[in-house]
């Protein structure tokens, strides 16, 4: 997703009735390294050459499904690389 001269590399995570743990707590270190290493190739192959390179951003989006409806959790900048 691009909004002016930020990037952000968005992980989405949903949960429905019955998972064991939230949405958000399932994005560990392991996800985390994937999600830097991802964006790095993505900032080589389409951005490094930009004079205008946009700043990236990583946030994450989790989804609970359950009893009581759809709930969304939006963190904006949730870790950096």
């Amino acid at each position: 997703m691009q909004l002016g001269d930020v990037v952000a590399i968005v992980e989405v995570r949903a949960r429905g009735r019955g998972a064991f743990e939230a949405p958000l707590a399932s994005i560990d270190a392991k996800k985390r390294n994937k999600l830097v290493r991802a964006a790095e190739r993505l900032w080589r192959e389409r951005w490094s050459k930009d004079e205008h390179a946009p700043r990236l951003r990583f946030d994450v989006v989790g989804v609970r499904i359950d009893e009581h409806g759809v709930r969304i959790e939006h963190i904006a900048g949730a870790f950096t690389a």
